[in-house]
């Protein structure tokens, strides 16, 4: 009787477990389990939004949406944007040509595929090159830019919980059955329902921390879009085997060649003077040969001053003298011998031109000229300053015409140099090859070093500036890598050495690799890469921190 007495307080509490269930559950697609740990590496973040296909020559990425087809076409080994060409396209029963767009490497066609997907022939035709792509499976693509799809939406959270809350409410029923007092029946009931339900829902946050996104690691794929790939600059390099010298790292600089560089100087004290004809130059521009660069005015103390007016005024005196000499020899005609009339002509002349270089102005001035063609690299003249005769006022350069000074600590290995390579930071991909054109047999007192001075092709020397470090590598014999890749291609991931490969037009992938050997600016890999791969040179910060 006495349990037969406890139902009335059992009913409120098995109505609360029927109506609610006693732990959450996991549903509508989410996971309410033990979090991931944060080192997890979430799967790369980018959208491969369109439809692509690699060629023999081009490689082409297609875009359809809002009734056109966007086409982006790249070379196959830089991953460059390709101009000018010639596109044909055939699918399903159409055929259309592709129209340019002011974007490089970004054209369009007036057609749109099914929904079910069609493939699409391309005859591409550009940089003296043919080439036949075809892409499968083109669909239309959403508002978002990925392809169409359909997807049910997740079943009910009411289905996954009444079985729980009533085995739940089995129990505790039963316990309150054999239990002895109805206070204990109370205080488990109050302590229910103070705790509350616990309820999971789609779409809400119950509180779970989320990871942090990790970058990319080592082996995982990396999807980017073409046309985030033109934005970014991504450009690749096919690996192939490759004839390297052996060379030797050194540290050098670009010089000027003394054959096509001017540094203009005064020849005795003097005031610049701001003459509106003869404006003063500013670094950059282009000069030639016998351009004023500057006018000076001498400047002198009173005493010197006062012997070039005595100068001037003995000279404007001589003339007078002169002219007047030679109107009565003209007037007196055959009466004055020729020759006497023609020496006083020369004398004339003679203090003319003594009276304008003495009273051009106040005493006389002076122009610079420029000694050679080239650019204004350096300007140090200010209207009103006085200069001296070891001040350099102008510096102009050849830009076509620039040498490499390189330090040799080595002295067995600077009998040995036949050429040479050199390579900046500041310049990543580009390679520029030297002529030795000698060895000095003197060691330099301050850098302890034998300086060679090389020659810079012309065709490469206008990317060079003057002053600027650059390494240079020193050929000592001839080798063969097998695959070789840019020093700079390689990155640093996770403590491990990595290249970033296209495995296809809108996919990357980070690859671990074992560098062999450096020989000069190449890297020779003897793990991960393979010939034939293309590998990211130009973009890795990017791929790196996945962006």
């Amino acid at each position: 009787m006495a349990r037969l007495r406890s139902l009335p307080f059992l009913l409120p509490l098995l109505l609360f477990f029927v109506a609610f269930p006693t732990a959450p559950q996991a549903h509508g697609g989410e996971d309410h389990g033990s979090p991931s740990p944060a080192n997890v590496a979430a799967p790369a973040a980018f959208a491969q939004s369109g439809f692509g296909a690699d060629g023999s020559a081009f490689q082409v990425v297609l875009y359809p949406a809002d009734g056109k087809t966007m086409v982006y076409l790249a070379d196959i080994d830089s991953n460059a944007p390709v101009t000018g060409a010639s596109i044909e396209a055939e699918a399903d029963g159409w055929r259309g040509s592709a129209q340019v767009t002011p974007a490089d490497g970004v054209y369009e066609l007036a057609w749109m595929p099914k929904g079910t997907g069609v493939d699409v022939s391309l005859i591409v035709s550009a940089a003296a090159k043919d080439d036949l792509l075809l892409v499968q499976g083109v669909r239309p693509l959403s508002p978002s830019g990925h392809p169409m799809e359909t997807t049910e939406p997740p079943p009910s959270h009411w289905t996954h919980w009444t079985g729980g809350g009533l085995i739940g409410a089995a129990v505790v029923v039963v316990a309150l059955l054999f239990s002895r007092r109805r206070r204990a029946s109370a205080i488990v009931l109050a302590s229910l329902l103070a705790a509350g339900p616990a309820l999971a829902h789609g779409g809400e946050d119950h509180g779970t921390p989320q990871p942090a996104q990790a970058q990319i690691q080592p082996g995982q794929p990396i999807a980017m879009s073409k046309s985030t790939q033109f934005l970014l600059g991504i450009r690749t390099e096919k690996i192939e085997p490759r004839e390297a010298a052996d060379t030797v790292r050194v540290v050098g600089r670009v010089i000027p060649d003394p054959g096509g560089y001017a540094r203009i100087q005064p020849s005795q004290p003097a005031r610049i003077v701001a003459d509106p004809n003869f404006p003063i130059p500013v670094p950059g521009q282009v000069v030639k040969r016998g351009q004023v660069l500057a006018v000076l005015e001498p400047t002198l103390t009173n005493l010197e001053r006062g012997d070039k007016r005595s100068s001037l005024s003995r000279i404007e005196s001589e003339l007078a003298i002169a002219e007047r000499e030679l109107m009565r020899e003209v007037a007196l005609g055959a009466l004055v011998p020729a020759k006497q009339v023609e020496t006083t002509r020369i004398r004339l002349d003679q203090l003319r031109r003594e009276r304008a270089q003495i009273a051009g102005t106040s005493l006389g001035r002076e122009l610079l000229l420029a000694p050679v063609d080239g650019v204004i690299t350096d300007v140090h003249v200010v209207p009103g300053e006085v200069v001296g005769p070891t001040q350099a006022l102008v510096e102009v350069v050849d830009p076509a015409l620039l040498r490499v000074e390189a330090v040799i600590h080595d002295l067995l290995l600077a009998r040995k140099v036949s050429s040479a390579q050199a390579a900046s930071k500041l310049l990543p991909g580009e390679i520029f090859p030297l002529t030795l054109l000698g060895v000095s047999p003197r060691m330099d007192p301050l850098d302890q070093g034998v300086h060679a001075v090389f020659k810079v092709h012309g065709g490469q020397a206008d990317s060079l500036s003057i002053g600027m470090p650059v390494d240079v590598y020193l050929a000592t014999g001839a080798v063969r890598l097998r695959t070789a890749v840019p020093r700079d291609a390689i990155a640093e991931m996770g403590g491990r050495q990595v290249v970033f490969v296209r495995t296809a037009p809108e996919t990357f992938e980070a690859r671990p690799i074992k560098v062999e050997r450096i020989v000069g600016p190449l890297a020779e890999i003897s793990e991960g890469v393979n010939p034939g791969d293309r590998v990211v040179t130009q973009g890795i910060e990017q791929l790196r921190a996945g962006r």
